[in-house]
């Protein structure tokens, strides 16, 4: 797998900053994130993710602050180095590890190129563009100096893009569920900490390291059936 590493310009920088504004507001809260990590880190910034419904002025207001105060594209080649000379041999090492023999397993398929694009903000999201070609928008501004912890984020990324098309949007997973089914994987393979917030779910019983390895399409499948079940019995206890 190709893996290349450039900085976004500022037409895609802004528009993955609004991505995610709509992304937060309209789902990751009512998961009790926070809005931080998708943002540069100023008072303008805040008072626009505070915002639930932007107006155009509003929206041609931040972007121009974005534009003329906040993109700098020395800032987003900070880590190029840390990242192409210790991160990306030891990515590519423990995907082809633990990732490349499950592919089959979860009717996944592996990407041929793999394009990290940094962005503002602290964290990742993950983009599938084709079966050849992923994407993994980092938000590198203001993420740790730190190997490990970048290794731990793509990590985590990957297998969320591997694994949304064959099983999560299959099997109609919700998102508390999905995180927790990626943050056991991570740990399973390479000890990454997991999500404190979905540490409790009801995922554990079902996503086990044996599931993973052997048959985690099945788990997910018997997870939702039974998540399902415990739904539709709460809806009729209180319709009673």
């Amino acid at each position: 797998m190709k893996i290349t590493i450039r900085p976004m310009t500022i037409e895609e920088a802004w528009n993955l900053l609004m991505n995610n504004h709509s992304m937060y507001h309209k789902k990751l809260k009512h998961y009790k994130y926070g809005y931080n990590a998708f943002i540069p880190l100023t008072d303008d910034f805040k008072e626009m993710f505070e915002k639930e419904n932007l107006t155009q002025q509003d929206i041609e207001h931040y972007k121009n602050i974005f534009a003329t105060k906040i993109y700098d594209v020395k800032k987003l080649q900070r880590l190029d180095n840390i990242v192409e000379n210790q991160v990306k041999p030891e990515f590519e090492q423990v995907v082809n590890k633990y990732l490349v023999p499950l592919i089959p397993s979860w009717n996944a398929i592996m990407p041929k190129e793999l394009q990290i694009w940094c962005s503002f903000g602290c964290g990742s999201n993950y983009l599938r563009k084709s079966d050849d070609l992923a994407v993994m928008p980092f938000r590198m501004s203001r993420y740790p100096d730190d190997p490990t912890k970048i290794l731990n984020v793509m990590f985590h990324e990957f297998v969320h893009m591997l694994i949304q098309e064959p099983i999560i949007l299959k099997y109609d997973v919700p998102q508390d569920l999905k995180e927790r089914i990626v943050d056991l994987i991570c740990y399973e393979f390479i000890k990454k900490p997991v999500q404190l917030m979905f540490e409790k779910s009801f995922a554990n019983a079902y996503i086990t390291p044996d599931a993973i390895k052997k048959d985690l399409p099945g788990a997910v499948a018997k997870m939702m059936a039974d998540y399902r079940a415990m739904q539709l019995a709460k809806q009729s206890g209180i319709s009673k």
